[in-house]
Parts: structure tokens; C-alpha cells; sequence
């Protein structure tokens, strides 16, 4: 059975399919998975399951930030009208605050940097997956289009995917939609219309909490093709 590659599943409306022709389409077995081999091939072929990282900013950049704040701009107006009055030792001694409150600010900023990449490598995110027939626990990174993913309350939904089982399935897509309340999801066909993500009540959505029951889902879209990875895309463009 051929498996679904990245790309084309990337042009399908999965909300619009049944569970049956969504498996089809993706290539999988619900109830046994893809084979380790199939995995690997895909996880080779696409690339792994994560948003592509944020350019670091050159330090000259970083630096000119700094005289954003409210206190650098009025030292160095301050240092201006030294100069222009010949106030030299206050002119020289004002732009040396700039400068030394720039680099601590620098050193700060670096600090929490290097802080929150620290916690991002301690919380590795883990999927439940089932691949040759058993379920298994691998990093969410490692998730590929069809794959057989497990989901229950108390979860984070690990990538985007079509809900073909559910029982009592509520997740919380605040993050997506603005919407407050949980949505409710279940595995029903709906119609072929363009629908946004908050109308897709049979697709769960990466990186979003999974507040009650638990389903059963095959992965659509991972990385920068979930629909969290093409707003962290809008976003970098926009920066």
C-alpha cells in the first residue's frame, strides 16, 4: 500500500474525506500502522516533524534594539544637547551609559535566550503511535503523514490529522481559533466547502491540548505544513 507524501497530502481537504478514504489516501491500517521502514522513508523524505527554527538576529541588530527603550532615547537626547551646548565630558559620559546599559541589556536578553532553549530541550515532546500492529512512544519529531496517532485527555495534540475514531473528544484550539471553550471533535465526514479550522470538528490540530476523551487520528500534516506552522510562517515573513 503506498503511503501519502507531504506534498500531496498538503492540497487535500482530509475534512472532507471518510475515515475509510482518509486511511486509503494516507496508505495506513488504523488498526496496525505504518511499518518502521515505511516511517523511516517518509521521516527521510520530508523532514522532521518541528517548526522551522527563527533565525538568530546579528548582533549589530541586537544591539540597535537596545535604544528602543524609553530611558536610552532620553540619554541620548540627552547627549545631543551636551553637544550642542559643548558639554563635552557630559556628552562622552552619557553615550558610554547608552553604550554599557546596551550591553547589559544584550547579556539579559542573551541569558534568557540560552534559558529557554534549556527548557525546550528538557521538554521533548512524545507521541503514541502505532506502527507494525503495537503501540509504541516515540519523539513527536519523529512522526511522519500517516501515522497511527493515539491521543487522550491530558494530551498535546503532536500534528495535525484526520479524527477517524472518538469518544467524547473535546480540544481545547483557543490558540487557533480564539474561541474560549473546548471544541467538540468526532470522526464524521463533513462537507466538501472550503472550511476554516475552527469549522474542521473532525480534525485535531498541532500543539493543541486535548482536554477530554481520547481518538484516534492519522496524520495529515507535520512541521511547517500544520496549520500552526503556516501561521509561525505568516508570522516570520512579516518579522
Amino acid at each position: 500500500m503506498a503511503v501519502q507524501t507531504e506534498t500531496a497530502a498538503a492540497g487535500r481537504n482530509w475534512y472532507a474525506c471518510t475515515p475509510e478514504e482518509a486511511a486509503a489516501a494516507a496508505g495506513v491500517d488504523p488498526a496496525v500502522g505504518l511499518s518502521a521502514a515505511q516511517a523511516a522513508d517518509l521521516l527521510a523524505k520530508n523532514g522532521p516533524n518541528s517548526l522551522p527554527e527563527e533565525k538568530p538576529r546579528p548582533g549589530w541588530r541586537r544591539f540597535l534594539g537596545e535604544y528602543r527603550s524609553y530611558m536610552q532615547i532620553i540619554l541620548v537626547a540627552a547627549a545631543v544637547v551636551s553637544l550642542l551646548i559643548k558639554e563635552w565630558s557630559t556628552a562622552v559620559l552619557l553615550i558610554l551609559l547608552t553604550v554599557l546599559n546596551a550591553v547589559v541589556g544584550m547579556r539579559q536578553e542573551g541569558k534568557a535566550e540560552s534559558a529557554m532553549n534549556a527548557l525546550k530541550s528538557m521538554m521533548k515532546a512524545t507521541a503514541r503511535v502505532r506502527r507494525d500492529g503495537t503501540e509504541a512512544q516515540i519523539p513527536a519529531e519523529e512522526l511522519v503523514v500517516g501515522d497511527v496517532v493515539l491521543i487522550s485527555a491530558g494530551d498535546q495534540v503532536p500534528a495535525d490529522g484526520r479524527i477517524v475514531e472518538a469518544s467524547a473528544l473535546q480540544i481545547d484550539e483557543s490558540a487557533l481559533t480564539g474561541e474560549s471553550v473546548p471544541a467538540a471533535k468526532d470522526a464524521e465526514t463533513l462537507s466538501s466547502d472550503q472550511l476554516g479550522p475552527g469549522e474542521q470538528t473532525n480534525m485535531a490540530f498541532m500543539n493543541t491540548p486535548v482536554t477530554h476523551g481520547s481518538a484516534t487520528v492519522i496524520v495529515t500534516a507535520t512541521g511547517a505544513g500544520t496549520e500552526l506552522g503556516k501561521i509561525s510562517g505568516m508570522l516570520a515573513a512579516t518579522a
